[in-house]
């Protein structure tokens, strides 16, 4: 029986249980995902600030997981596109009352600056920085390279015609006991003999 049809009979079967059986359940489901937040997780994330080291050491952004010489998944170091931001608040300022982009109490109006800031270009050659749409010099911004770590780290799966076949292969590899050495240092981590499994 393929894993798909045991998981939507048992699914099916769900809807059937007595109200105590649910809660039992609900409370079991509960339980583990108190215990994925307390112990799970931070082995998820264990690898983020290392990633984000070997970036800011190597400018590597992204770090290939294999198991068995076969991709299963990457991690990729999320960065900080170009973009401008006000440096200058009062020349800013000025140039806000200039174009008559004040709000009543006296602030810049913020959709304004968004699309000034969203129009600027810089000048490579003389560091100027105007607004695209008319060419007029804007005061009081600047640039702000990108390509800095955000802090941020993904993790994405190996796929093949949009199934995430890493997936399968790194749990093959962990239920065969392939990993079990590695994983001898989070025990918590190692695979547990299931009631009612037989033994191979």
């Amino acid at each position: 029986m393929s894993n798909d049809v045991a998981d939507g009979t048992q699914a099916d079967e769900s809807t059937t249980l007595p109200l105590y059986s649910l809660g039992l359940i609900g409370a079991l489901a509960r339980a583990m995902q108190e215990h994925q937040n307390d112990v799970i997780k931070p082995r998820k994330d264990a690898p983020k600030e290392p990633l984000i080291e070997d970036f800011l050491k190597d400018n590597r952004s992204d770090y290939v997981i294999r198991v068995r010489g076969e991709e299963v998944g990457h991690y990729k170091v999320a960065t900080t596109n170009d973009r401008f931001e006000v440096e200058d608040e009062t020349a800013f300022d000025t140039f806000a009352e200039e174009k008559d982009e004040y709000e009543l109490v006296f602030v810049r109006r913020k959709s304004w600056e968004d699309t000034v800031l969203k129009h600027a270009q810089r000048d490579p050659e003389t560091g100027t920085i105007f607004d695209s749409r008319n060419g007029e010099i804007i005061p009081g911004i600047r640039f702000v390279p990108g390509g800095k770590p955000t802090g941020t780290v993904t993790f994405t799966w190996k796929k093949f015609k949009g199934k995430a076949i890493g997936k399968g292969v790194l749990l093959a590899a962990y239920r065969s006991g392939e990993l079990n050495e590695l994983l001898r240092e989070t025990p918590e981590l190692l695979p547990k003999a299931q009631p009612g499994a037989s033994a191979e």
